[in-house]
């Protein structure tokens, strides 16, 4: 058995994920791989200015 890793995710074209804690940390990891499969990515974060700057670097 081999171990998951983000490229085991298929392509996520047409699906939606809301991701919570996306401006940091774990959520922001998935934020990225997660648009990096062509997933749409709502950032749930408590702080609009950091999570505006997440949103820039997943971009």
């Amino acid at each position: 058995m081999t171990a998951w890793t983000a490229s085991d995710i298929p392509d996520l074209t047409g699906r939606t994920a809301i991701v919570t804690g996306a401006n940091a940390g774990l959520g922001f990891v998935t934020a990225c791989e997660l648009a990096a499969h062509g997933g749409e990515v709502i950032l749930a974060v408590r702080n609009r200015a950091k999570g505006d700057t997440a949103a820039d670097r997943i971009r």
